[in-house]
Parts: C-alpha cells; sequence; structure tokens
C-alpha cells in the first residue's frame, strides 16, 4: 500500500486545502503528440517552481487528462483500462450532462495567490495546444461547510482505506499508482433550499446541520443524499474520495465535486442511484436544490507519468 502511495500524484491523496483552483482545457484538433510533449515539458516544472515560494503552503498541482485527450496526446501510451467519457443522465427534471473537457487541472495550496500564478503559468503551457474553457476558484467555506451550511467530506475515507479506495493497483500495472476523477460543478438554488426548514435540510442531506451527525436508520428517509450515493456491492460500501470545495459568490455559487476512485464505475454508479428514481419514486432530493451544468471523467496518471516529460 505504501508502495502505491509513492507512486501517486501528490494532490490525488492529500486533503483539501484552503484553497483551489480547477482549470479545464479543451484541445485544439491539430494539437500533435509532439506538441503536446513539449506542454507538458513546460507544465512539468510550474508546480516546483511556485511551491519553494512558500513550502508551508503546501500546493500541488494534480493533472488528469480524457480518455480523447490520451489518445492524442499519448499515442503511443497505453490508454487506462477503464477510461471513458463521462456518461450523461437525465430522469425526470433532473440532468447530469457531459461536457468538454481534455485536460483538467486541481491546484490546491493554503494560499490564493500562488495557486492563481501556478495557473497563470500552467494555462500558458496548455494554451499551445488547447484553450482554457473554465477556471474555477475554490475555497474552504467555515469548518469545511458546503454553500447549503451542511459539512461535505465527512465520510470520505482515510489513511491506508483511502489509498486502496483511490489508486489503481495490481488490476492494471502499467497505470499503478494513477486514479479515475469524475468533476462536476453544482449550481446552487438558495433561495429554494434557505425556504426549507432545517429538519427538512436535514433529511435531504441525512445527516444534523449543526453538529454534522448522521441520522438514525429510522429517522434518515430513503431518499437522503447520504443513503442514494452510497455504493454498496455484496454488503460491503465501496468508498470513494471527495476533494469538494464551494466556489462563487453572493451571485451565483455552488460546489465542485471532486470524485477521485480506484474504478469510474464506482462514482457512475453514486451519481446513477442518486438521478434516477427508484421503483418507489425515491431520488436524491438534494438534486432538487442544485443543477449540474458540468461532467467529465479523466485519468490523473502516478507522478512517474508526468516527470518522464521533464527535461
Amino acid at each position: 500500500m505504501k508502495h502505491l502511495q509513492n507512486l501517486a500524484q501528490p494532490g490525488v491523496l492529500s486533503d483539501p486545502t484552503q484553497f483551489a483552483e480547477y482549470l479545464t482545457f479543451v484541445l485544439s484538433d491539430g494539437a500533435t503528440a509532439v506538441d503536446a510533449a513539449k506542454a507538458m515539458g513546460e507544465f512539468a516544472g510550474v508546480g516546483k517552481s511556485i511551491g519553494q515560494k512558500d513550502p508551508s503552503a503546501n500546493l500541488s498541482i494534480t493533472a488528469g487528462f480524457s480518455a480523447s485527450a490520451w489518445q492524442q496526446m499519448f499515442p503511443d501510451r497505453e490508454t487506462p483500462a477503464h477510461l471513458r467519457t463521462f456518461r450523461p443522465m437525465k430522469d425526470g427534471k433532473r440532468e447530469f450532462p457531459s461536457t468538454p473537457g481534455d485536460i483538467f487541472l486541481m491546484i490546491k495550496s493554503g494560499r490564493m495567490d500562488l495557486n492563481f500564478q501556478a495557473a497563470k503559468y500552467a494555462a500558458a503551457a496548455f494554451g499551445r495546444i488547447g484553450q482554457l474553457t473554465e477556471d474555477i476558484q475554490g475555497f474552504q467555506y467555515l469548518d469545511n461547510r458546503d454553500m447549503i451550511d451542511f459539512v461535505d467530506g465527512t465520510e470520505n475515507p482515510k489513511d491506508g482505506e483511502r489509498t486502496a479506495s483511490v489508486l489503481v493497483g495490481e488490476e492494471d500495472p502499467d497505470h499503478a499508482g494513477g486514479s479515475y476523477l469524475t468533476v462536476q460543478r453544482y449550481v446552487d438554488r438558495e433561495e429554494l433550499w434557505d425556504s426549507q426548514s432545517a429538519e427538512y435540510q436535514e433529511r435531504v442531506i441525512g445527516r444534523t446541520k449543526w453538529d454534522d451527525i448522521e441520522l438514525s436508520d429510522e429517522a434518515k428517509p430513503p431518499w437522503a443524499h447520504n443513503a442514494k450515493s452510497k455504493v454498496i456491492v455484496d454488503g460491503e460500501e465501496v468508498k470513494m474520495f471527495r476533494q469538494n470545495r464551494p466556489f462563487g459568490n453572493a451571485i451565483e455559487h455552488g460546489t465542485m465535486f471532486i470524485g477521485f476512485a480506484r474504478s469510474p464505475d464506482v462514482i457512475d454508479t453514486s451519481l446513477t442511484q442518486m438521478i434516477t428514481a427508484d421503483a418507489e419514486g425515491n431520488y436524491d432530493r438534494l438534486l432538487d436544490f442544485v443543477d449540474a451544468k458540468t461532467g467529465a471523467n479523466y485519468f490523473v496518471p502516478p507522478q512517474s507519468f508526468l516527470d518522464s516529460f521533464d527535461d
């Protein structure tokens, strides 16, 4: 297990930081593997250069690539076994769109200014082969709450369980230490949410609002968020690692869903359960109050993969 930890990009397993920046690039049709190698080489030094300005800020830059980007940028390297395009989902008025995204960067640290500077140089590097289509700044809100005022990430795996849940192992040895990543940007329907009673909000989430205590099985409805999003296989919960962060301002705000898993099937199953009404009509009622604006899948290769482009 320790071996896999040493292989991973540092930002994959570390906890979310006070500030984060999320960059999405779409590749140009004419970008070649040679162009990509040059961009990757330029990008490789960004984190080291910016991070050394304040080591205590713990800057990390995590890079992921879509299925189409992998084939275009790295045609001579084996494609990760389960890398595929995000599957759009729709049921009733609820929708999870699949949106363009070829390269995804998560820059996180304890300093917003360092994140911005790293983003600026990373954007210049990958701007040679594509277009930066989204740049979202995330941040820690109060005691790790989302913008609907509930604590986020309480049930995340820790230590060895996190490693086992997140990192590819012997099932795909060419990509051991990598991870599958699903990204969605959700916008809150704040006025509708705030009009609900605290008691109903707690039933929607499945936890108490101020103390962050999970509701008992008797009190928790089958449509609670933490019930519908949980993945159970053969009686055991299969975990993912959410590095979610709030984003936005007083006009528009929401949550960046940043989900890492050893297999993309885990997150796909979770999202399917959330959006699809079962025979009793139960779906994740949190989706009555948030709208998914984006959806994309990436593979986050091991650190050695990125280092191979560093001159």
